[in-house]
């Protein structure tokens, strides 16, 4: 019995080094190589349309954008003036709207202007998606579409984020972007 309990203990021992290498091992990968947190700020309409601009004007690099509704022409404008500054913009817009007039005419006013813009697949009933990636970094998404109503009139709500979760939408966004028109 007194050499079952020895070897326990030893296995015990073996057990709580192995254990506590694991702990140093894990933090020190912590201390050393932080994984990215994720940042989240609310955003909530009326009166998003400022904020919606300003993040637009932030963008370096590239915008994407998968929306239903798009109408609101000073959102058309700051696109515009992203493209001008050597932005890559691409947009995304759903074609089947019970009236589809107004996203129509904002497609051929993106278009005219620079904007690489393609209408949704049908392989989906609607897209009915409504967001916006800036830089391959940063997520605008929630109810908001890109309309005069949706920025100054309906009580919208959306969240603007960072961190590893951005990869999801830009995966979404890329495989849309192949599918669609």
């Amino acid at each position: 019995m007194t050499v079952k309990i020895d070897f326990m203990k030893e296995e015990y021992a073996k057990l709580g080094i192995v254990f506590l290498l694991g702990i140093i091992a894990g933090l020190s990968y912590v201390a050393f190589f932080p994984s990215p947190e994720t940042a989240v700020s609310p955003l909530f309409s009326p009166g998003a349309e400022g904020e919606v601009i300003s993040l637009i004007s932030s963008a370096k690099e590239s915008i994407d954008i998968e929306v239903y509704v798009f109408t609101h022409y000073p959102l058309a404008d700051a696109l515009i003036d992203a493209r001008g500054r050597g932005v890559n913009v691409r947009v995304i817009l759903e074609p089947r709207l019970e009236d589809n007039t107004a996203n129509e005419r904002l497609f051929g006013y993106l278009s005219a202007n620079g904007i690489d813009v393609r209408w949704a697949s049908l392989t989906f009933t609607l897209t009915h998606s409504k967001f916006m990636i800036i830089d391959g970094k940063k997520v605008l998404v929630g109810s908001i579409n890109f309309s005069k109503n949706a920025m100054t009139k309906n009580r919208e709500a959306a969240v603007i984020f960072t961190g590893s979760e951005v990869s999801s939408f830009i995966d979404v966004f890329e495989g849309d972007w192949r599918i669609a028109s």
